[in-house]
């Protein structure tokens, strides 16, 4: 239990300029760019640099900025479209080497890293690491990111969970949609659409509440055709290989069908289009299909863009095509004609297009290059790892601005006044710091850059990321996870808030504080110290501590959902808004915490033969918890099931057969209906059709025109596997 008014003042940070630790956390680049690079790396150099009000300025700089991931050093790094320089950066030195996906918009920043299934969440608006999902290795998602919304999309299995884009943790049921999912983009009115191969239809879901629900279902095809989707500013456009044609579809209209001269087989299109002009890719032919107004005139063109091409991007009228191995981009208009490429000096590996806040990016995310690309065609490079000019620089940069004390980190103070000004005669190269005989500035926390001299070649530890908390009668409870710091133990742990401090050693991942005002809003960071710095703050969500706390959860029960899942539930309890799920391994490697505002949830990321406990604590509004619930001891399976291969199904008369190959270590098989026929899931052991296949016959269960059927293994401890199949929809009546 920490008191802050009995916590003593923590030593001033040792002084060192703030252009040398720039200049140390920019070892990596080769040349000077005009801008400010402030580091998620060390993050109380935001609140230096931006000051007290960093809300407002961060807000301001999201507009013409986009995030770019650069591999080798495991970063993201925010660039300025409108000067082409870095201004902050983002650190995840655990992906390092990783090729990470990166999901934006002017609130958040997604970092998900598909090796691991570990999902990121930075909160732009405040400037620190506010959550973590953990969705599991192997798996085939997207995340999407809307305008006040987000989800998670499991194509593989047909799930779409909307979700907290903060905590990442969902906010109502999973919705199900029959797999496998292509595209999955959000257009401009918040539609997130969805292609469905298996019945031939694009959907249109909304998140409405806490809920996602299917608002649109367009025919565009044959169902069991490949189609692929390019989501629109306004719908979405698919195409139709079977029929040779392509589908524009809105919420609003009727599909627009445009027959198309070529074959569309195996096409492939950005998940996201800006703009009048879509290009479609056909791989193995080295041609680009272009669609002008595809919702209205539909203008058809088609060229030959070269071999050895990646997925064609268009952006306001020309067509880019990634060309990898030469670090180039080749340009070209709507009608073929070829214009001066965009090159990448340097660049290796993949490239990436994007289009957002009106410019293209090109992104090379195994080197330190990428461009930006405007309106006109004019092409600027960028080098990733540039360093902040100082003053005095050769090169006539923008001197740095002055830092400014206090203030968390990007996080506006809900109380209080003004940081004060040190004023133009204190130095850009020295810290202002709270004198140690009085109370630290609220919310200040200062790193500890390197002394004087060479620059340190160790780094700061990563973000404890993410906080859990619970709140009681004037009080806090936290805890986090250990912080990722390979060059140095932690030392220890700063909590800051609006109103004080508190430092735990660094073999401690929790906190009590006391002393807090009971109805008043608090948000906490922390941060992991090491001997080579402070590394970036992980914030909690707001409490508001208080008396009442509700009781705790009853029936709490664990069942093994997947051999690396489980599905933890709970009764309701009165005046509970949700509920915290904390997993406890015997091991000691814990899993992130959960949070749900429904009695289940599922917790991924489990190994297989480890032993788990959950707990479940319930929380009013203003995150108050009152007692927990643990669930009896839980051992996940060992053995690891595949999914069946050759499911198909045949229908005769009344009856549908399914058949599939059998499963090693399976006990039975859920047969789960996907169409419009209206049948039920099915558990069955299945009966032998010979040859190492298995066989289930269901009655039709009505008239429906499709059909189509998913089967998924399940072990003798009732674990299902993480994978299933999906037979082909065969119909009984002729698309139309």
């Amino acid at each position: 239990m920490v008191d802050p008014s009995s916590d003593p003042a923590p030593p001033a940070p040792r002084p060192a300029p703030l252009r040398r630790w720039a200049r140390a956390a920019g070892e990596r680049t080769r040349s000077h760019a005009s801008g400010i690079t402030v580091t998620l790396l060390a993050a109380a150099v935001v609140s230096s640099v931006l000051g007290t009000g960093a809300v407002g300025r961060a807000d301001e700089m999201s507009d013409g900025t986009v995030w770019l991931w650069t591999s080798p050093v495991g970063e993201a790094v925010r660039v300025n479209g409108n000067n082409a320089a870095v201004d902050l950066v983002a650190s995840l030195p655990e992906a390092a080497g990783v090729d990470v996906q990166v999901v934006q918009n002017d609130e958040y920043l997604l970092l998900y890293d598909p090796a691991t299934g570990k999902v990121t969440s930075v909160d732009l608006r405040r400037m620190g690491y506010s959550g973590v999902l953990e969705l599991g290795s192997g798996g085939d998602f997207g995340l999407v990111l809307g305008e006040e919304t987000a989800a998670v999309i499991d194509r593989a299995t047909g799930e779409v969970k909307a979700v907290d884009p903060a905590t990442l943790q969902p906010t109502g049921a999973t919705l199900n949609v029959p797999a496998p999912l292509t595209g999955g983009a959000f257009d401009d009115s918040d539609t997130l659409w969805l292609g469905v191969p298996t019945q031939g239809t694009a959907v249109g879901v909304r998140i409405q509440g806490e809920d996602a629900a299917i608002t649109e279902t367009l025919a565009v095809a044959e169902p069991g055709t490949g189609i692929a989707m390019t989501v629109l500013d306004d719908g979405a456009l698919v195409t139709d290989p079977g029929d040779g044609r392509v589908v524009a579809v809105r919420g609003d209209g009727d599909p627009v069908v445009t027959d198309v001269p070529v074959e569309l087989e195996g096409a492939e299109m950005p998940v996201r289009t800006h703009g009048d002009v879509v290009a479609v890719t056909l791989p193995g032919t080295g041609e680009v299909l272009t669609v002008t107004d595809p919702a209205g005139s539909a203008g058809i063109g088609h060229f030959p863009a070269g071999d050895g091409g990646g997925t064609a991007t268009a952006y306001e009228g020309r067509v880019y095509v990634p060309f990898p191995e030469e670090g180039t981009v080749r340009v070209f208009d709507a009608q073929g004609a070829e214009l001066n490429p965009v090159s990448l000096p340097g660049a290796e590996g993949p490239l990436e297009l994007e289009v957002r806040e009106g410019r293209l990016y090109i992104n090379s995310p195994h080197t330190g290059v990428a461009a930006i690309v405007d309106p006109d065609g004019g092409a600027t490079v960028v080098d990733k790892a540039d360093p902040p000019p100082g003053p005095g620089d050769a090169d006539g940069g923008a001197p740095a601005p002055q830092p400014l004390p206090g203030g968390n980190v990007g996080e506006q103070p809900e109380t209080g006044g003004t940081a004060p000004d040190p004023g133009p005669g204190t130095p850009a190269s020295e810290e202002p710091s709270a004198p140690a005989s009085e109370p630290a500035p609220a919310g200040t926390d200062e790193p500890d850059p390197a002394p004087d001299g060479e620059p340190d070649a160790g780094e700061a530890p990563g973000a404890p990321t993410p906080v859990s908390v619970t709140a009681g009668d004037g009080s806090a409870f936290l805890s986090w996870p250990e912080a990722y710091s390979p060059d140095a133990p932690v030392d220890e742990y700063r909590i800051t808030w609006e109103g004080g401090r508190v430092t735990v050693g660094g073999e401690e991942l929790e906190a009590e504080v006391t002393g807090l005002a009971n109805g008043t809003t608090y948000r906490f960071m922390v941060r992991a110290v090491n001997s080579h710095g402070t590394g970036p703050a992980a914030q909690t969500s707001e409490i508001v501590p208080g008396p009442q706390a509700p009781d705790a959860p009853a029936d709490v029960t664990a069942t093994a959902s997947g051999s690396g899942t489980a599905t933890v539930s709970w009764s309701a309890v009165e005046g509970a808004n949700d509920y915290l799920v904390a997993t406890r391994a015997e091991s000691g490697e814990n899993p992130s915490d959960r949070t749900s505002g429904q009695t289940s949830v599922d917790v991924a990321g489990l190994s297989p033969g480890e032993t788990y406990t959950f707990t479940v604590t319930a929380r009013t509004e203003g995150m108050v918890s009152g007692g927990s619930t643990d669930s009896a001891p839980l051992t996940m399976p060992e053995v690891r099931l595949g999914a069946p291969s050759g499911v198909s199904h045949t229908v005769s008369g009344d009856n549908v057969t399914v058949t599939w190959a059998q499963v090693d270590g399976a006990a039975e098989y859920t047969i789960t209906p996907r169409g419009d026929g209206g049948l039920g899931a099915v558990t069955v052991t299945g009966s032998s059709a010979g040859g190492g296949q298995l066989s289930h016959t269901l009655g039709r269960g009505g008239t429906g025109r499709c059909y189509s059927f998913t089967v998924v293994a399940v072990g003798a401890d009732g674990t299902a596997a993480d994978s299933s199949t999906s037979s082909q929809s065969r119909c009984e009546q002729e698309f139309r």
